[in-house]
């Protein structure tokens, strides 16, 4: 369906003149009177609070920029905020009904007016709007219906699958968020302008808003394990998944169980692919976030040294060129003045002994031999090294969900019988078993004489046992 078959031609005509900022105040207070639940906006009234508005802000109107008024008409219109809504009228933003009882005029908004309004309301409260915790709402959601498994099992499950879609929206605006703010920072050469931008704009709207809920309270590390082991249940359990059929032909539109139960394994798919894959999705982002502040940081280093030697010269050469081409300025006169200003000259001189290689004698000198070294020291070094280093790469959630997905529903597990696909799993493995001490680890190692090979590793012959079972 084409865009303009719902909306008016004329629609976003008062977003483009030159009382655009007038006409978004009005639009502004319509959406505060959704929010105040006026059901019946009294259209006297709401021109009444659009002009004291407008006297509040100290916008005119210029009725003349107007360009669908004829000039015979612009004198009729002595009231300002009356010629406002008229124009919102005119142009489809809301309509104008009349009681036939009092014959008041009563303000309607269509369905799509309504959109455009919440959106431009979110656009302008972007900074201070709250987290929505999707992460946590859906695993709280679905765990509560599988405890339950009442009528609302597939509302929860399409709950589920709109706020993964919302998760993924989120994600997206995040990474392109980081990206147009990395982007922005080279056409920025002053220190006050990146540290603006960086802490009034970019903390505000983007990190604490998006990064920070995604890395501490609406953690998808912590939430992602329970999640899909719920829809893995819903999807193989035969009677929950009927169950599923059989509300989604009483809440949907499908007609016959086939379609109903496609759309229910499709749901659960989307839901546990992008679960899935969204770890390195957040590890793309991490990257970036980190890149940028990184950059800023530098970049306000250079912009505050003060070098007076010719490198810092140079520096100074190169930034004014950089903030000139920015601008859309010529570059010319730089370019001139460097060539008239700097000659680059190489001296040299010839003499018997230019082509001859020069001989240098050394006596030879007695030294101490090198020591030897110990060489069970030095392997207990790298090994002490390597597994701090390993041990930083990865948090206790990612080395328990290993362990968790290596268990499976068994209470005990041997070392053999664990998958190590990657080298990333022989390095989880190696981790989980110096873990046991962690007040968070569910689990005990006991250690058996011999060794083991699995997975092309020699491995000690280890036994996982859960602690509820040893205990």
């Amino acid at each position: 369906m084409s865009l303009f078959t719902i909306i008016p031609n004329n629609f976003f005509s008062i977003l483009a003149s030159k009382n655009k900022e007038i006409y978004a105040e009005a639009l502004l207070l319509l959406h505060r009177s959704i929010e105040d639940n006026d059901l019946f906006i009294k259209k006297n009234e709401f021109t009444r609070n659009l002009k004291e508005r407008l006297s509040e802000l100290a916008l005119t109107v210029d009725i003349a920029a107007e360009e669908e008024l004829e000039e015979d008409e612009i004198v009729d219109h002595s009231d300002k905020a009356s010629f406002i809504v008229r124009r919102l009228e005119e142009c489809g933003w809301i309509d104008v009904e009349v009681n036939p009882e009092n014959f008041e005029e009563y303000i309607a908004l269509p369905s799509y007016s309504i959109n455009m309004l919440a959106l431009i309301n979110s656009l302008v409260k972007e900074s201070t709007a709250e987290y929505v915790s999707l992460v946590h709402a859906t695993y709280s959601e679905l765990a509560l219906e599988d405890e339950m498994r009442d009528e609302f099992m597939y509302a929860t499950l399409v709950r589920a699958f709109e706020n993964t879609k919302a998760l993924n929206v989120e994600l997206i605006t995040l990474a392109h968020s980081i990206r147009i703010f990395q982007n922005r920072l080279g056409k920025v050469f002053s220190t006050n302008n990146i540290l603006s931008d960086y802490f009034d704009h970019y903390k505000t709207r983007v990190s604490d808003r998006y990064y920070h809920p995604l890395k501490t309270f609406d953690s998808v590390a912590k939430f992602k394990r329970p999640i899909l082991q719920i829809l893995q249940k819903w999807l193989y359990d035969d009677e929950i998944r009927m169950q599923l059929v059989n509300q989604a032909l009483m809440w949907s539109r499908h007609k016959d169980k086939a379609a109903a139960e496609a759309d229910i394994i499709n749901k659960i798919n989307y839901i546990s692919d992008m679960y899935e894959r969204v770890n390195d999705t957040i590890a793309q982002i991490d990257q970036k976030h980190h890149e940028y502040t990184k950059a800023s940081a530098t970049k306000i280093l250079y912009l505050n040294s003060a070098d007076k030697s010719v490198k810092g010269h140079l520096d100074f050469i190169f930034k004014t060129y950089a903030e000139t081409f920015s601008k859309g300025a010529s570059v010319s006169p730089i370019l001139n003045g460097l060539a008239e200003s700097i000659k680059f000259n190489r001296h040299g001189y010839v003499n018997p002994d230019s082509i001859t290689l020069p001989i240098v004698r050394e006596l030879r000198r007695d030294s101490l031999p090198l020591s030897l070294t110990d060489f069970d020291d030095v392997r207990d070094a790298l090994m002490e090294h390597f597994l701090e280093q390993t041990s930083s790469q990865y948090s206790n959630d990612e080395i328990f969900d290993f362990m968790d997905l290596a268990f499976g529903e068994d209470s005990e597990v041997h070392i053999k019988d664990i998958p190590l696909p990657t080298f990333e799993a022989f390095l989880l493995l190696i981790l989980a078993t110096i873990k046991t001490n962690d007040e968070q680890c569910f689990y005990i190692v006991e250690s058996d004489p011999g060794k083991v090979s699995s997975h092309g590793y020699r491995l000690p012959n280890l036994r996982f046992i859960r602690k509820e079972l040893a205990l």
